[in-house]
């Protein structure tokens, strides 16, 4: 007997049967189930650092969820905390015309106080994890043990969190909005100026071909991605896993009925498909 075979003999001999349990499979819940991934986080969700929203896109299976941050802590940057605040909120980028024309309409009222006035800055308190599809590359299934049995559900959707960015995004747009109208305001008051009488004014003409561009622009996008960028989303509610609804939820993932599989296939078969499968991965 080679030294392979009594290695095979020695781990089959070590390898003993513990305990053997019947399978049953439960579709239940299997439509609503995602599986999250944290590529950028170590550690577990405590109860004063765990989810405080979350939104959904069904359609598209897109995920988005709010986790606190601590704004007290000695590693918060409260000058940098209050720079990204402003791309949480809808309020307008005040440029100097803008100050200068609130403090002009204060004083015509008469309540115009520049000692008064008080500053009061937002922090940005919360940061906002979204969701990457994962190609499917296995199969995935929950899986959970009462009485001595197994109970397997499928999941069909497999996400990864990451810190999302669209706050940054809303500034640059705010910031965008500011300079425009900085530009505008001085278009105005250029053309205020008093011209020259019979001076020649140049004039730019200049072909749009906006149309085209954007026939451009929407074929870069797939279907799939217009879909879900049109897609509204829906605030959910966050419950953790020792939570009463989450307790009720999971009792779904037994199977009800517990029928016997009936096997369609021949062992032939069964590992042609097999194959089949490994090749298409």
């Amino acid at each position: 007997m080679s030294n392979v075979d009594e290695r095979i003999n020695v781990n089959d001999h070590e390898d003993e049967i513990l305990a053997e349990y019947p399978i049953y499979l439960t579709n239940e819940l299997s439509k609503y189930l995602y599986l999250f991934q944290y590529p950028m986080r170590s550690t577990p969700f405590t109860g004063r650092t765990g989810p405080t929203a979350a939104r959904l896109k069904p359609h598209a299976k897109m995920v988005e969820v709010d986790l606190p941050l601590d704004t007290r802590s000695a590693y918060y940057s409260t000058e940098r905390g209050e720079d990204f605040a402003m791309g949480l909120n809808d309020k307008t980028i005040k440029t100097a015309y803008d100050r200068r024309m609130e403090e002009h309409e204060e004083e015509l009222s008469g309540y115009y106080n520049k000692a008064s006035k008080k500053k009061e800055e937002e922090l940005l308190d919360k940061m906002t994890l979204t969701s990457t599809s994962v190609p499917s590359q296995t199969k995935y299934a929950i899986g959970v043990i009462r009485d001595k049995e197994l109970h397997l559900t499928p999941i069909n959707t497999v996400v990864q969190l990451r810190p999302g960015f669209k706050y940054i995004d809303k500034i640059d747009e705010k910031w965008k909005a500011a300079n425009k109208r900085i530009q505008d305001v001085e278009k105005q008051e250029e053309k205020k100026k008093v011209t020259e009488p019979g001076q020649a004014q140049a004039v730019q003409v200049s072909v749009k071909n906006a149309e085209r561009a954007g026939n451009v622009r929407k074929n870069q996008f797939s279907l799939a991605v217009k879909n879900a960028d049109e897609e509204d989303w829906q605030p959910i509610v966050y419950y953790d896993e020792y939570s009463l609804q989450a307790e009720k939820v999971s009792e779904k993932l037994y199977a009800a009925k517990k029928e016997e599989l009936v096997c369609i296939t021949n062992n032939e078969e069964y590992l042609t498909q097999l194959s089949f499968g490994a090749q298409t991965r």
